[in-house]
């Protein structure tokens, strides 16, 4: 088994006053992910509703207005309200995987979201993951956190056989 080891994990938490369940409903809601999106990041073609487990979204992606990625897709792997997870497996044209898991647990005086974030987009990954933490630290100033951290560390290795579980749909994996 072939191990590959060229991408970079992406870990962002962000401590809120809102309750856990307020958050998860957000954290699900492709309206609210627009919303606090835009404008680094727009997305066009993606539903306003609910993630569905099992479901693939294909949407075109504009960052930073000029950067485009058209046929993205983002396949809900889980949404889990008991535990408060969310699980998607996201690819597109130059991006080998984007592997990523929300988490909301009570915090203190209110609640946490983590996002976890592995991203393999081959030579350009660090300018991805770059991108990428100023992506969701935008979104979580939008939805109002009051403490913000972010870390970037080199991706713990990934097999061949699990980055073509996160990526079956056709041509995904170049």
């Amino acid at each position: 088994m072939i191990t590959l080891n060229t991408g970079l994990d992406l870990v962002v938490k962000a401590t809120y006053t809102d309750s856990t369940e307020a958050l998860f409903e957000k954290a699900r809601s492709f309206a609210d992910m627009m919303e606090v999106s835009h404008p680094v990041t727009v997305y066009d073609g993606l539903p306003s509703e609910l993630m569905q487990p099992g479901k693939t979204y294909v949407t075109n992606v504009t960052a930073l207005g000029f950067a485009k990625s058209y046929d993205y897709h983002i396949r809900i792997d889980e949404v889990c309200p008991r535990t408060m997870v969310i699980e998607t497996s996201e690819w597109g044209k130059g991006i080998r995987h984007w592997l990523h898991t929300i988490e909301i647990l009570p915090g203190n005086d209110g609640s946490v979201w983590t996002d976890r974030i592995s991203i393999d987009a081959g030579l350009t990954t660090p300018v991805l993951a770059l991108f990428a933490r100023h992506m969701y630290r935008h979104r979580h100033k939008e939805r109002g956190a009051v403490e913000l951290s972010a870390s970037l560390q080199r991706s713990r290795s990934v097999t061949s056989r699990s980055l073509q579980s996160a990526t079956q749909q056709k041509g995904a994996v170049r």
